[in-house]
């Protein structure tokens, strides 16, 4: 049976905002050269640090979007991968607090490393990691150690 491959990106909030800023400086330093209205120093300036600021978020929010990969292999986190047969177990552990509500995805591995905690809330998609797991949990057989819940 053929699994696909499942990825969970980051929200890219802030280099999106950041990106949109720099690609308006450009503009406003595009029109500043164009108009004649300010000089052309401010003009460059805005339009060369407006460039360089909208391509490298950008290139940041894209490029370090991918967190978490399900595939064949194994777990990719953080471009690390644990092997399926490295892994003893794995749980889902929610904090409830007051006004939050925190998920985590526990790895427990075999050779007795400390568990891997993956914090799910800042990943896209992140109710469909328990299910995605089960599935591949299954098949390579790696048992569940259930739903811990945790008062913080």
């Amino acid at each position: 049976m053929e699994l696909p491959t499942v990825q969970y990106r980051r929200h890219r909030l802030a280099y999106s905002v950041a990106a949109l800023f720099g690609f308006l400086a450009a503009c406003q330093g595009c029109y500043w050269l164009v108009s004649g209205s300010v000089g052309s120093f401010f003009g460059w300036l805005f339009l060369i640090v407006g460039l360089i600021a909208c391509c490298g978020c950008s290139w940041t929010a894209i490029r370090n979007s991918l967190v978490l990969e399900l595939n064949q292999e194994g777990i990719m986190y953080k471009k690390e991968t644990y092997g399926w047969k490295s892994l003893r177990s794995y749980a889902i552990r929610k904090e409830v607090g007051e006004s939050s509500l925190f998920i985590y995805l526990i790895l427990s591995f075999i050779d007795g490393r400390k568990p891997l905690e993956i914090q799910l809330d800042w990943l896209d998609n992140n109710e469909s990691v328990p299910e995605q797991m089960e599935v591949y949990a299954k098949i390579f057989q790696i048992p569940f150690d259930g739903v811990e819940k945790k008062e913080v």
